[in-house]
């Protein structure tokens, strides 16, 4: 797929090798062109050869050497394991490569507090190999854990397959250290008032700063994990399973969903071990204490045999592994095929997952002159869904019927009110799609979050956002907020309103499991109509000051309330204060990385940067 970066500001003759002398005391300075290309491409081949690569002596070093990056004028890009699938690292002639991966010390692990603080080139399996005696490890697990760095999840908001039940990255991050591009530093920390700019931070693509040093929640290993196969007839049927068993109040540590075309793709290049008849399958893990684990695995086999063809059970490693090693193994799979390949990523609410998988087939059928086929895999537990297209990389027709492909498949995605990303993140690729997805409102406030970080453009340019166009309107009210949130120096107005509209309508989707309120609609209120639907969430208290409503508890959340509404949110309808024109960031989707989480700022904003109309939350089925 070829990827598309927005317009950078030409590097000034002759900066990078005024630059290159300033550093050498901070990093070690290499102009070795095959070196250089060889760091400048990605695990997928993506990439361009940067005029300079940087090695910093130490993470205190990456402050001096982003002032010095201010001065000269000088485009950093930061690279980790460069694992990331949307071209997020695009260096050029004329930027410098900075390579973290040597960075990689972990700093502490507090066993009792369970919390781990590393460098951000701490590479996320080592990670977990080394608080795995501790009986302890960090919760996001992508399939690319073996090269993925720490931070590199963090700047990505990576996921992974067992997020259903424990959550993003952004759910396991206590603080981080950055250098942010004028060189100066900053420490973000869940236990900070005011807006969410940690939350900001993570899943910004090495656009906002670079992390120097990180602070992650550990948890329990859990004592057991059983592993369970559903093979269906359609993809309607595997939906409506996934619904049913989330329906029973049980939360499966993963839900994972591989369609027909799939399984009979990979079989080309392993024996995934998964039937060949089945239009779709589901692998589900259910964890924790032994007691538990039985009865939460009998009430999924029940759900399950009520729509399945075929049930397996692994309550061992060796048939677990068995059970799992065709979806893990399918990414090094696409490597070694010797096919062209794109993978994709796009999420949609659960209950629109069939539609999803129809609409991705019926583009694999309208471009096979020019594809071989499109195998979807995912997390359907999230709605997030991998679209992987394969081609021969001889066939003239590749190339224009992959990217009508894509285009398509992501259109699909929003029409069903979805996302053009759930944790792949946005990077050189998806720029194109990003005004599909947002308003011009909306990526003018994204843009100046951005300039309020990086006010000259000089940290991972190109990426993520589109060049500007006339239709943006200026937010510059909105971005000097965010700078002063940044410096500490915020102080909101007490007259400005927290809410607008009056809205107070309430809306649960039981399928999807997520709550749409009013910002004005009552906390009483919406715990009755929560208690009617037998579903809880948890960033609706049930103690103190019953008649407040949810905007404003929201807008001036602090403490344990501002805990929970952070871990809870999915999106808000606001107004952006510059004119007060509507905006939405985030929605219904359980995972979206879309852009910067823009949303963050809402939380403990106290209307700085404008008022909310909606929220949506996650919620659960009471048990």
């Amino acid at each position: 797929m070829t990827t598309q970066a927005s317009s950078q500001t030409p590097t000034p003759h002759g900066a990078l090798e005024r630059f290159a002398d300033a550093v050498a005391a901070y990093a070690a300075v290499d102009s070795d062109a095959d070196l250089r290309a060889e760091r400048g491409c990605d695990y997928w081949g993506a990439g361009a050869v940067p005029g300079l690569l940087l090695v910093p002596h130490g993470r205190d070093d990456l402050a001096p050497i982003m002032r010095l990056a201010a001065e000269h004028h000088v485009p950093i890009v930061p690279r980790g394991g460069a694992s990331n699938c949307s071209g997020g690292m695009m260096p050029t002639g004329g930027s410098v490569l900075i390579d973290l991966s040597a960075l990689n010390e972990i700093l502490d692990i507090d066993v009792e507090n369970r919390r781990a603080r590393v460098e951000p080139g701490v590479i996320n399996s080592a990670l977990q190999a080394a608080v795995a005696p501790h009986g302890l490890c960090f919760s996001p697990d992508p399939v690319s854990a073996h090269i993925a760095t720490v931070a590199g999840n963090i700047i990505e908001n990576a996921g992974g397959p067992h997020a259903l039940k424990y959550g993003v990255t952004y759910n396991h991050i206590l603080s981080v250290s950055v250098a942010l591009p004028d060189g100066a530093t900053a420490t973000l920390s869940v236990e900070d008032d005011g807006p969410d700019l940690l939350g900001v931070l993570i899943g910004s693509e090495g656009t906002l700063g670079i992390i120097t040093e990180a602070t992650v929640a550990l948890r329990p290993i859990a004592e057991v994990t059983h592993s369970l196969m559903g093979a269906f007839a359609s993809a309607r049927d595997a939906a409506n399973t996934i619904s049913d068993i989330i329906a029973t109040g049980v939360v499966p540590a993963a839900i994972e969903w591989l369609d027909r075309a799939g399984i009979a793709g990979l079989q080309q290049f392993y024996d995934t071990g998964y039937p060949l008849d089945a239009e779709s399958i589901v692998l589900i893990d259910v964890d924790g204490p032994p007691a538990e684990v039985l009865r939460e695995q009998a009430v999924v086999e029940r759900v399950l045999r009520e729509r399945a063809t075929e049930v397996r059970i692994a309550d061992d490693e060796k048939g677990r592994e068995a059970l799992w090693y065709g979806r893990l193994n399918a990414p090094n799979s696409v490597v070694q095929s010797g096919k062209g390949f794109f993978i994709g990523d796009v999420t949609v609410p659960r209950d629109r997952i069939p539609d999803m998988q129809a609409a991705i087939q019926a583009a694999a059928e309208r471009h096979s002159d020019g594809l071989l086929f499109i195998a979807v895999c995912g997390h359907a537990g999230d709605g997030d869904l991998h679209p992987t297209t394969f081609y021969d990389k001889d066939n003239p027709l590749a190339a224009s019927a992959l990217e009508a492909a894509n285009c398509e498949i992501v259109q699909a995605a929003l029409d069903f009110g979805g996302t053009l990303t759930g944790e792949h993140g946005v990077g050189t690729e998806k720029i194109p799609f990003m005004r599909k997805r947002f308003t011009a409102v909306e990526i003018a406030a994204q843009r100046s979050i951005k300039k309020a970080f990086d006010p000259e453009g000089i940290l991972n340019p190109g990426v993520m956002l589109p060049d500007r166009v006339p239709e943006e309107p200026d937010t510059s009210r909105f971005g000097a907020a965010v700078h002063a949130a940044l410096k500490g120096t915020l102080v909101p107005d007490p007259d400005l309103p927290l809410t607008v509209g009056g809205h107070t309508d309430i809306r649960v989707n039981l399928d999807n499991l997520s709550l749409v309120v009013g910002a004005d609609a009552t906390l009483e209120s919406i715990n009755r109509h929560l208690d009617e639907r037998g579903v809880l969430c948890s960033a609706v208290p049930r103690t103190g000051g019953q008649d407040r409503a949810i905007g404003g508890l929201v807008a001036t959340a602090e403490g344990t309330e501002r805990a929970q509404i952070r871990h809870a949110l999915l999106g808000a309808d606001v107004t952006v204060i510059d004119g007060n024109a509507p905006a939405r960031f985030g929605g219904e989707t359980m995972k979206d990385v879309a852009g910067y989480d823009t949303k963050r700022l809402y939380i403990g904003g106290r209307g700085a940067f404008g008022a909310l109309t909606a929220l949506i939350f996650k919620i659960k089925v009471s048990t």
